[in-house]
């Protein structure tokens, strides 16, 4: 129970607790700052009193790498926009949740019960995207709400959740059909469809059909088809005005792709943002309001339009250089060439997705703590699946199993071998 509390704090924290209007925003930055440092306390903790033994890091170089680019970006920082090193310290604070992947190897929490609080927050995420949005102009959420392309757009984190949440009752409803699962479904694809955002409607329904036509669960993938399409068509008219808006933006754009705000702000960023060579490797840093950097970062949003969060893992790029790029891209080519994401294809189709999202809004893996969270928690998931999968089910059991009909099937546990963290 207490690992479970453990996690869902430290979500949450990750979260800034959704960024409720009546928490002010000093006790969120507090909040997220003691995040990390339960995280790094725990950790401590657990190489001190606990025996070494845990399941093998599959990525815990890639994730190291990450961590490596965090640490050299400071040092542009300072040399070229004379940012402290404190100051960019505070300022990156969200890269440093990727140190709850070594957490949750030595705390050797059973992966059914993360799968369940994945589905938990993708779930609250939908609701609450659905109340602020009814609510509206009454104020629930302290984050940006904007009207455009015929609907409310609010921007709210956890969007990792929704998406994880989404493939993964899909993937139990082709096992074995149920209404509560199909009614999961569809509250999550209604939330897409209100957020307004192109690429992401196209992407969940692009990947959905691949999922249904490749899935070798389906007995009838014609009738799955014919039953996802009728349960969708209420969602397409209820945001019939929606779609058109988008459609017709998308017209407009098309025709002027090359003053596409988002074309030319990855442009920027990618040229004329680098002071020198160097910083193509190092990258340029976390910028930081309280600096003379982040006047000029939001000097760049005033006047040009061009944020980072607008061009996906290009600005993720620009703030931590060439080693990151490495690092996400070796995450992602490892993930979904391993065996064992094929035996779990509600995170091989979840990170596909993400990386059709990768270039479009804010980055998966530099932008925020709760995206990178979340990926954390399935990168620790797809670790544990596979080492149970390469053991024999007789083996002696150091970590609780779930009986088979739970919610998210665990499987028979076995002996934890040893590997160091690093």
């Amino acid at each position: 129970m207490f690992k479970k509390i453990l996690v869902i704090f430290l979500i949450l924290a990750s979260l800034e607790m959704f960024s409720f209007i009546f928490i002010p925003e000093s006790v969120l930055k507090v909040l997220t700052l003691a995040g990390v440092i339960v995280i790094a306390l725990v950790i401590v903790l657990q190489l001190i009193y606990s025996p070494a033994e845990h399941f093998v890091l599959n990525f815990k170089w890639e994730i190291l790498l990450i961590l490596v680019a965090v640490f050299t970006s400071m040092f542009m920082a300072n040399s070229t926009y004379n940012q402290s090193f404190g100051t960019t310290l505070i300022a990156q604070r969200f890269m440093y949740y990727y140190l709850i992947y070594y957490m949750l190897h030595l705390i050797k929490i059973p992966e059914y019960e993360l799968e369940k609080i994945i589905l938990a927050f993708g779930v609250v995420y939908a609701a609450f995207y659905f109340i602020q949005f009814f609510a509206y102009p009454t104020r629930i959420f302290d984050v940006r709400i904007s009207q455009e392309r015929g609907s409310l757009r609010i921007f709210q984190a956890g969007l990792t959740y929704l998406i994880f949440a989404y493939f993964m009752m899909l993937n139990k409803l082709f096992k074995k059909f149920s209404l509560l699962h199909l009614a999961i479904i569809l509250l999550l694809l209604s939330t897409v469809f209100l957020m307004a955002t192109r690429q992401l409607i196209m992407s969940i329904l692009l990947v959905s059909l691949i999922n249904i036509l490749l899935s070798k669960q389906i007995k009838s993938k014609v009738l799955i088809i014919i039953l996802l399409a009728a349960a969708v068509i209420p969602v397409v008219i209820i945001a019939q005005d929606v779609i058109e808006s988008m459609v017709l933006l998308t017209q407009k754009q098309s025709k002027n792709i090359h003053e596409n705000i988002r074309v030319l702000a990855a442009g920027f960023f990618l040229t004329d943002f680098f002071p020198n060579n160097l910083a193509y490797i190092t990258g340029n840093g976390a910028d930081s309001s309280n600096s003379s950097y982040g006047i000029i970062i939001q000097s760049y949003k005033d006047i040009y339009g061009f944020y980072q969060s607008d061009i996906g893992i290009i600005g993720d790029f620009s703030k931590f250089g060439l080693f990151f790029l490495i690092g996400v891209t070796m995450i992602l080519v490892k993930a979904l060439k391993s065996k064992m994401t094929g035996k779990l294809p509600y995170i091989k189709y979840s990170f596909i997705m993400i990386i059709m999202l990768s270039f479009t809004g804010g980055g998966f893996f530099g932008n925020s703590s709760d995206t990178i969270v979340s990926i954390c928690l399935i990168l620790y998931i797809i670790d544990v699946k596979k080492f149970r999968n390469e053991n024999k089910p007789d083996d002696s059991t150091t970590m609780e199993t779930e009986p088979e009909d739970n919610l998210l099937v665990a499987e028979q546990s076995s002996e934890i071998t040893t590997e160091p963290l690093v």
